[in-house]
């Protein structure tokens, strides 16, 4: 089976993908396993736990191999690799990225200017590898070959191990997921703008006629719930029928609509003649003025 030179752009940038993705998945997994040790103790040491996770990863992969885990995954590997290369991918791999981190965490202040001065040599190595990084992307875009800087500067160029064959990409799989997120979105977006209450009772009232209010005074006691949550009344209040409601329960409706029916006695209630009732407002006896019962609800 004769090894195909062509390998299409979007296998060498899903197998760099997947390279950061498995170094990304091990970095989580030592996070898991020091989350109950002492906080800070571990975070001192992120930087040599991170270099030797690369070490780990290239010594099973490139010192044992010629592709990367990303690369076998997608069946490539690099053509013109040997051991010197090998070792200066480790290197351009570690050695940066480590410096930057570490730095990152000392208290330079007390080091003197030597380390400031080694700092800013390795913020300025940084960016200018940041802006090698995008000049190069475009250039593996028009050119289709070496897609990261370390390729470039060692000169891997990546290789199929299999006969070329068409990449077959299955659309059906990425359209349910494009309608599915959509519709998500406009479920997110539009269902908070639904008057819920609003059209509850607009539906209710196919079949249930309002009544009028009749004035009469509710009567909490032990076995009193809510008229509409059906649960002990929190912060009992009233609308002008027997049934007591909760606040929330009660405000939610007329923050939707200025009146609604009652879902007990269908009785027509409106925001203006909601009441709080207090444990002193129990009818003690049939003289006693029905306003003494409630206090109104300040809007405040």
């Amino acid at each position: 089976m004769t090894p195909s030179l062509y390998v299409s752009r979007i296998n060498q940038i899903d197998a760099a993908q997947l390279d950061g993705e498995i170094y990304k998945m091990l970095r989580n997994q030592t996070k898991e396993i020091a989350k109950y040790c002492t906080p800070g103790k571990i975070d001192k040491w992120q930087a040599e736990v991170d270099a030797v996770l690369k070490f780990f990863i290239w010594k099973f992969s490139l010192q044992r191999g010629s592709s990367t885990f990303g690369q076998r995954l997608l069946n490539l590997h690099y053509a013109n690799i040997n051991q010197r290369k090998a070792i200066l991918y480790l290197i351009l791999n570690i050695v940066p990225q480590y410096l930057k981190d570490k730095l990152a965490y000392e208290n330079l202040s007390e080091r003197g200017a030597f380390a400031r001065a080694l700092k800013s040599l390795v913020d300025w190595i940084t960016n200018a590898i940041n802006l090698l990084e995008l000049v190069n992307l475009l250039l593996f875009l028009h050119r289709g070959i070496k897609p990261r800087v370390i390729e470039l500067l060692l000169d891997l160029s990546s290789q199929s191990i299999t006969t070329h064959r068409p990449r077959i990409i299955g659309y059906s799989y990425m359209t349910r997921e494009l309608l599915w997120h959509g519709l998500m979105e406009l479920f997110t977006i539009g269902i908070p703008m639904i008057n819920v209450h609003y059209l509850k009772h607009v539906v209710m009232r196919l079949w249930r006629r309002p009544k009028p209010s009749i004035g009469l005074l509710p009567v909490m006691n032990v076995a009193t719930k809510c008229a509409y949550c059906y649960e002990d009344p929190i912060l009992p209040s009233h609308a002008g029928c027997v049934h007591l409601f909760c606040y929330y329960c009660l405000q939610a409706h007329f923050t939707a609509m200025s009146a609604f029916q009652c879902p007990r006695c269908n009785a027509e209630l409106h925001a203006e003649d909601m009441k709080r009732y207090t444990i002193a407002s129990a009818p003690w006896s049939d003289d006693e003025e029905s306003d003494d019962s409630f206090e109104r609800v300040d809007d405040g």
